[in-house]
């Protein structure tokens, strides 16, 4: 009887160490599929595919899918510029390489202050920018559409060398009006990677059609190569 009793508990133990791993492998970062950084695609449709994600159709809920993270998607209307949409990740790894990564949406300026007026909760930051959070319907609306640029913030520290290593020669640099900030520039990669001495690097993807528009706030002189 004794013995019985044993491998029942000792039944029951195994099925709740084999439930425990199954469950956090479901919440765990994921880890398995390949994209480094640098390890940019440019399609013949004209979109860039990096981190798996496609910029321009691959949409933020299959990005939270395949991160396995619900990302925290805010409305931020500044005062001096269009508002924007953004899904921010706090924890992804890729590769081995830990990250926080921020998506903005491609929606439409209307659909966006549609958004606005619809929002169930507004906030005014220290800058003036307001701060809104999404009704529940705009949110499922977000998570269907498209991505369409990806800021990727990374935890180690990738300096000038490395970069230079593995993306190659920026087609040009501009310094930063705002911080000590140099911008390398990828126009037909569509990246910009912000280097600093005091800051963590900031990499910045969107489509090679939209790169103009990513360029233009930034102001020369211009640090030639």
């Amino acid at each position: 009887m004794g013995k019985h009793v044993f491998l029942s508990v000792l039944g029951a133990t195994i099925l709740a160490l084999m439930l425990g791993v199954y469950l956090s492998s479901l919440k765990a970062p994921q880890t398995n599929h390949k994209g480094f950084p640098w390890q940019v695609e440019n399609l013949a449709t004209g979109h860039t595919r990096v981190f798996g994600l496609t910029i321009g159709q691959s949409t933020l809920g299959e990005a939270e899918q395949l991160f396995k993270e619900l990302s925290e998607i805010t409305l931020f209307a500044p005062q001096q510029s269009a508002a924007v949409i953004e899904a921010f990740f706090s924890e992804v790894k890729i590769s081995g390489l830990k990250s926080k990564m921020v998506m903005t949406i491609d929606l439409s300026t209307d659909e966006i202050q549609a958004m606005f007026n619809r929002g169930a909760r507004i906030s005014t930051l220290g800058s003036g920018t307001r701060k809104v959070t999404l009704s529940g319907e705009d949110a499922i609306r977000v998570r269907q559409s498209a991505i369409a640029s990806i800021t990727y913030l990374p935890s180690v520290n990738l300096d000038a060398g490395l970069i230079e290593n593995r993306f190659g020669q920026p087609a040009e640099k501009i310094a930063d009006t705002e911080s000590d900030a140099v911008h390398w520039l990828y126009p037909k990669k569509g990246v910009d990677i912000a280097l600093s001495e005091t800051d963590k690097e900031v990499i910045l993807y969107v489509m090679p059609e939209n790169f103009d528009s990513l360029v233009k706030p930034l102001q020369k002189p211009v640090i030639k190569k």
